[in-house]
């Protein structure tokens, strides 16, 4: 299975997780432990939906781990779930089929909009069909991925003058 240009650049929706929680544990694994618990739930939840258009897909999974804003107005070390495209795009309903199970998951602040290549997230699966396709990650993927983001920031920034321009997450 292979990601279009499209497909990158799509809106979707992100899962924002708290992982402070994590932080004073001894338990090194608790943290990998925790993200693969809240990504096999988002993808149980997308595969066990009743919708034939949402099984169809395609759907991209992305993960980014960073900064975000907590409950508290502060930034603290979370991770981000995110799924695109938007869900009306698919089934034309705005209904998210997986926010109930997200929110179940500690360390759950909220579910938001997002470009998942401007936050410098990297796909993880494609769902489409009702079967999950891995994706994996190289050097070449990692520099389309940048050249993708610069090019994607600035056709943005033509329409929106106004937009904060971003440094490329994707640049080491």
């Amino acid at each position: 299975m292979e990601l279009t240009e499209e497909m990158l650049k799509s809106e979707g929706w992100a899962y924002l997780f708290d992982l402070t929680f994590l932080e004073h544990t001894d338990d090194e694994d608790a943290i990998k432990q925790h993200i693969w618990s809240i990504y096999k739930t988002a993808i149980d939840g997308l595969l066990n939906q009743r919708s034939k258009k949402l099984k169809k897909g395609p759907i991209v999974v992305w993960y980014c781990l960073k900064k975000v804003t907590g409950d508290q107005n502060q930034l603290v070390d979370g991770y981000i779930l995110m799924i695109t495209p938007y869900y009306r795009k698919l089934t034309g309903r705005d209904s998210d089929p997986i926010v109930e199970s997200m929110w179940k998951h500690k360390g759950y602040i909220r579910a938001s909009s997002a470009i998942p290549l401007l936050e410098g997230a990297v796909p993880a699966c494609i769902l489409t069909e009702g079967e999950v396709y891995p994706l994996d990650s190289d050097e070449t993927f990692s520099e389309s991925l940048s050249e993708l983001f610069e090019e994607h920031q600035y056709m943005l920034s033509l329409v929106n003058p106004r937009m904060e321009l971003r440094s490329n997450p994707y640049q080491n």
